[in-house]
């Protein structure tokens, strides 16, 4: 298994771009998926309906898709974290 801990670039569709906390992991198979943490809460409604995006790590692409948008987490002395599954090739 192949983890990345570090920062990342999240990219909605719409083309706006937001920094974040990765914490990714991939199996021998190539799966990947994580957690993004943002540590701006309002960014809360900004994020709350993303479904999908791409994910930059060292200029690296991957897309990604988040099933579950019901899955943000928050609190108010914590960041935010939003669960992805990888959609293609990892970007670490």
């Amino acid at each position: 298994m192949t983890t990345y801990k570090g920062p990342a670039v999240l990219l909605v569709e719409d083309g706006s771009k937001f920094d974040t906390e990765a914490s990714l992991s991939k199996d021998a198979a190539g799966s990947w998926s994580g957690t993004l943490a943002f540590r701006d809460s309002t960014l809360f409604r900004t994020l709350l309906n993303v479904t999908d995006g791409h994910l930059l790590v060292s200029g690296q692409p991957g897309e990604f898709i988040r099933p579950d948008t019901s899955d943000w987490t928050s609190s108010p002395n914590g960041p935010g974290l939003m669960r992805i599954l990888g959609s293609g090739p990892a970007p670490f």
